[in-house]
């Protein structure tokens, strides 16, 4: 992957920083500790399977594809049961404040919608322009 085409991952996962420690103040100001702690380990479990989902997929995409393809679908998958049944067990055992939680898990989805919008508002302007 060439470093053009890593900077959008580069500016989604800045983002998700960001907008983690944004809703965690918020939360933690407006509605509490609870709330905030919910939002907080929500991003960082989201935070971190992009950041592994990311690394995974450069290497993919820089070796033999059938050579590491195996690897990377197993390794895949039993990160996303693993997140699965921490989800469940924090969920079932009420550990966090679920809606906080799922505010913390949307911190990725709304990074890539805000890359997405200001990449196409550019691209927009650029065509506008010539």
């Amino acid at each position: 992957m060439t470093k053009d085409e890593a900077l959008p991952l580069r500016r989604i996962q800045l983002w998700n920083w960001i907008l983690l420690v944004l809703l965690a103040g918020g939360s933690l100001a407006w509605f509490g500790t609870s709330v905030a702690k919910g939002v907080l380990v929500g991003g960082l479990l989201a935070n971190s399977s992009f950041w592994l989902l990311r690394r995974d997929l450069s290497r993919l995409l820089a070796g033999e594809l059938a050579a590491v393809k195996v690897r990377f679908f197993l390794k895949y998958y039993a990160r996303l049961t693993l997140l699965a049944v921490l989800l469940f067990i924090l969920i079932k055992y009420d550990l966090l404040n679920i809606p906080g939680l799922l505010a913390g898990l949307s911190v990725v989805f709304l990074s890539i919608a805000g890359v997405a919008v200001s990449a196409a508002i550019k691209t927009f302007k650029i065509r506008e322009a010539s």
